[in-house]
C-alpha cells in the first residue's frame, strides 16, 4: 500500500510519484480564478515529476485528466515543490 510522506522533497527527480496538497501555498481559490483555470481542483491528484529545473518548481505530469475537470491546460504543470508530498512505499 502506497502513503503520503514527508520526504526529502529537495531530492525530487524525474519518475519520482508526488501528490498536490496545496497549489501556490494555499488550499482556497482566490475569488477572481477562472474556472478553466481552478487548478486547486488536483488537490490530492497524484502525479509524476517529468522535469526539474534546479528551482523551486518541478514540472509533473498528473493521472487525472485536466479536460475532465474543465480546466485548460494539459496534464502537466509547474508547481512548487512545497505543495508536493511524496507517495511513499512501505
Amino acid at each position: 500500500m502506497s502513503n503520503i510522506c514527508d520526504a526529502d522533497l529537495q531530492y525530487l527527480k524525474p519518475g519520482k510519484r508526488v501528490v498536490l496538497k496545496s497549489f501556490k501555498g494555499s488550499l482556497a481559490v482566490p475569488q477572481d480564478v477562472k474556472p478553466e483555470e481552478n487548478y486547486w481542483k488536483l488537490i490530492g491528484s497524484k502525479a509524476v515529476v517529468e522535469q526539474t529545473n534546479n528551482t523551486d518548481s518541478v514540472l509533473i505530469k498528473f493521472e487525472r485528466d485536466f479536460s475532465d475537470l474543465g480546466l485548460a491546460t494539459a496534464n502537466a504543470l509547474w508547481i512548487l515543490i512545497s505543495d508536493l508530498k511524496f507517495i511513499c512505499r512501505y
